[in-house]
């Protein structure tokens, strides 16, 4: 599966490292190391993730539709969190009971789609409220949908649930900082509570993708390499990583955001922890330095990017990648 190009800058980073990069202490060699292990441990081959929860439009591809993301509480939820206060659930298509969603997923099954992320908002206490509706979701896999379910803090019924109904993924927000839960989650609770709840989704021999938002806490960086370095002693097939994306119109709509170097550097430490891993960076990243925030993520060793720039998945090709355009959420990817 490996692309041969004969290419002079290919030749360059692997005798110089990523000097585009030398303006971060160490970071031109940390992402040497990163990239090496990367090609040591995977075909040369990255993914693009453009699901349908919004359109795409690149100079060699288009997303059509086919994955989209679908929330069991319409636009509400409990815990108005600084960072979103409900207005990442605005953009999807609701499905506020059991028989709305079986209905949803017939109707968008008819008209092509694929695959489904459910998702909502959480009640107070933490969960996505998604037990009435387990029987809705085996309704869905019978129509040989993909499934996704992001659960939010869960009991062992909904994982139990959630085994018995075969959903393909679960996506767990993981957070390490006790202030952050409190500050931005508005919730009381531990870190640990997270943690248990990983237990629980694996124990029932659910492939469980978690999620690390790096910068929640009004993009200081709070907790988030101990919990990476914590989620390495799981038997996890992917990680998801994202960062701070300042939403307007909520309490962090003026933060900057986390600085470009430092996500690529977290990132790439996250590779160097995880040799093995599927590492996925997801849509959710500031638009400060976007390109150059999206280069240094490939050569920190990404194997999945979602939403990439045109410019980002001809640097990868450049630097001997093969290119895979995918309409499924990027922590679902093989």
């Amino acid at each position: 599966m490996k692309l041969e190009i004969p290419n002079r800058e290919l030749e360059k980073t692997f005798t110089e490292g990523w000097t585009e990069f030398d303006q971060s202490a160490n970071l031109s060699k940390l992402l040497s190391e990163a990239w090496s292990l990367r090609r040591r441990n995977f075909p040369d081959v990255i993914n693009f993730a453009v699901p349908g929860g919004r359109h795409y439009e690149g100079k060699n591809f288009s997303n059509s539709g086919r994955f989209l993301n679908v929330s069991i509480t319409g636009d509400a939820c409990a815990l108005h969190c600084d960072h979103c206060q409900g207005t990442m659930l605005k953009g999807m298509i609701p499905a506020s009971t059991p028989q709305k969603l079986e209905e949803l997923g017939l109707k968008l099954r008819e008209k092509g789609a694929t695959g489904l992320l459910i998702t909502g908002g959480c009640n107070p206490e933490g969960m996505v409220p998604l037990k009435p509706f387990l029987e809705a979701i085996t309704y869905l896999k019978s129509l040989n949908f993909t499934i996704h379910v992001h659960t939010g803090l869960a009991d062992k019924e909904t994982a139990v649930g959630l085994k018995q109904a075969g959903v393909n993924k679960v996506f767990l927000d993981m957070i390490g900082d006790a202030d952050t839960i409190r500050e931005v989650y508005h919730l009381d609770r531990e870190p640990s509570a997270f943690r248990e709840t990983l237990e629980l989704l694996l124990a029932e021999d659910l492939d469980v993708v978690p999620h690390v938002v790096i910068g929640l806490n009004y993009g200081k960086i709070r907790g988030e390499e101990a919990l990476i370095q914590t989620l390495s002693d799981y038997p996890l097939k992917t990680l998801v990583l994202v960062a701070l994306r300042p939403v307007l119109n909520t309490p962090m709509g003026g933060v900057l955001g986390p600085d470009a170097a430092e996500i690529i550097r977290i990132t790439a430490q996250t590779r160097l922890i995880n040799p093995t891993l599927k590492l996925s960076f997801g849509c959710a990243r500031p638009y400060t330095q976007k390109a150059w925030l999206e280069r240094g993520l490939i050569a920190a060793g990404i194997n999945t990017l979602a939403f990439p720039l045109d410019e980002t998945i001809d640097f990868a090709v450049a630097h001997g990648l093969k290119s895979v355009m995918n309409e499924m959420c990027c922590g679902g990817l093989y």
